[in-house]
């Protein structure tokens, strides 16, 4: 057996650890990372020495995040460990390095391979959402055998339901760009009763997750989905999206806070958007006190509680994450990590964009609901969320342009 073929076998394994454990268990899914490692660089190796290694934007600027975010960690003195903090980049290096051998993989892939995993995740998000309601209406969870993570939101398998709520999301608008586009093509890959059943519980999932800014970022790429096959829909649902977002700001910042309300109508000044701003403010200050290297990646929480206090700032008792894809690079990494992120996140969307084919009708609205959510919440260093977001960005990096999904 060849080093080509051991290869592949082994980033299919990747793959298949993706699909078997990325919505039901972070733990499981890091078996994707292990089985990836070898054929990364083996891929990097045999593109190198061809002189196509065809390196983008986009994951140019993603290897400078890792440089920066490492350089952060370096810098900060509080940090006693530092390679295993710098360990921590490796949903990037990897998610990076994973698309040459996904490029080796996909030239060799049979369909009813890719039918046949894209069956089994479909199966496996229909019982996790499934069991993540239940467990919301019962209080128990069937699958985790344990008291339900959130007993006001559907967490799925996950243990937190903003983490569950906004990975939900990203399924939710990706399979909604599948079923609207290529309806008439889901068979090619999929059991076709199969998909309209997860997707239908997809939604469900998502609702019962009452993730706020996911819902917004859902309604913001939603119009992107018509994007290249119904321009006057697009028009339409934007002007549409437009609408709906100012009514519904008009509607909590005139609403009171109303315990046991639908979260999704919660009051601008509630406690968590109040917490939310607190963040924000501690950011800024973390960031005019560090502006270069930042406080080190991953490393902004923390110093929450030492900054709010300093800076007598509200909440100073809830130490977390910025709450924000941006402001977490900007306080963790400086000024250099921060525009390294936003150039990534917008060179992806522009080589999406341009490419103008059945990939560019997928993931332009998953990049945009990306671009949103991170406003709100911080996906960028959730495990469950990042072995998604950097698979679906290998997977893309990997695609020759014009090669199709469907005939």
């Amino acid at each position: 057996m060849d080093v080509l073929t051991v290869s592949n076998r082994m980033t299919l394994g990747s793959i298949w650890a993706i699909v078997l454990f990325s919505f039901v268990s972070l733990s499981a899914s890091a078996l994707s990372h292990i089985l990836i490692f070898i054929p990364a660089f083996y891929g990097l190796y045999y593109f190198f020495n061809k002189r196509d290694l065809n390196l983008s934007k986009s994951m140019i600027a993603l290897f400078f995040l890792v440089l920066f975010s490492a350089i952060s960690v370096i810098a900060a003195p509080d940090i006693q460990n530092k390679a295993k903090q710098i360990f921590k980049l490796k949903y990037f290096v990897l998610g990076a390095l994973a698309v040459f051998p996904y490029r080796l993989l996909f030239e060799r892939i049979q369909s009813k391979t890719i039918r046949i995993m894209f069956n089994t995740f479909l199966v496996l998000i229909a019982i996790g959402n499934i069991a993540g309601i239940d467990a919301l209406f019962d209080g128990y969870h069937l699958l985790r055998m344990k008291r339900a993570s959130d007993q006001h939101r559907a967490a799925g398998m996950y243990g937190m339901a903003i983490t569950y709520g906004y990975g939900i999301e990203f399924i939710v608008i990706l399979m909604t760009a599948l079923f609207i586009n290529f309806h008439d093509k889901i068979s090619q890959i999929a059991n076709r009763n199969l998909f309209i059943v997860s997707m239908i519980t997809c939604y469900m999932g998502f609702y019962f997750a009452f993730a706020r800014g996911a819902v917004l970022a859902f309604v913001v790429s939603f119009p992107f989905v018509f994007l290249y096959t119904k321009k006057k829909m697009f028009k339409v649902f934007m002007s549409l999206g437009v609408l709906f977002i100012a009514i519904m700001t008009f509607v909590v910042f005139n609403t009171e806070n109303v315990p046991g309300g639908n979260r999704l109508l919660m009051s601008a000044k509630s406690d968590s958007n109040m917490i939310r701003i607190s963040q924000y403010q501690t950011v800024w200050k973390a960031f005019v006190e560090k502006p270069f290297t930042g406080w080190g990646y991953r490393n902004f929480e923390h110093n929450v509680h030492h900054l709010k206090t300093k800076y007598n700032i509200a909440y100073p008792e809830f130490m977390s994450h910025a709450h924000n894809n941006y402001l977490e690079f900007l306080a963790s990494t400086g000024i250099f990590g921060f525009l390294s992120f936003v150039l990534f996140i917008f060179f992806w969307f522009w080589e999406m964009y341009k490419r103008n084919d059945q990939l560019s009708i997928i993931m332009v609205p998953f990049i945009v609901s990306l671009s949103v959510s991170g406003l709100f919440q911080n996906t960028i260093t959730d495990g469950e969320n990042m072995f998604v977001i950097m698979f679906l960005y290998a997977l893309s990096q990997a695609f020759k342009k014009d090669q199709k999904i469907f005939n």
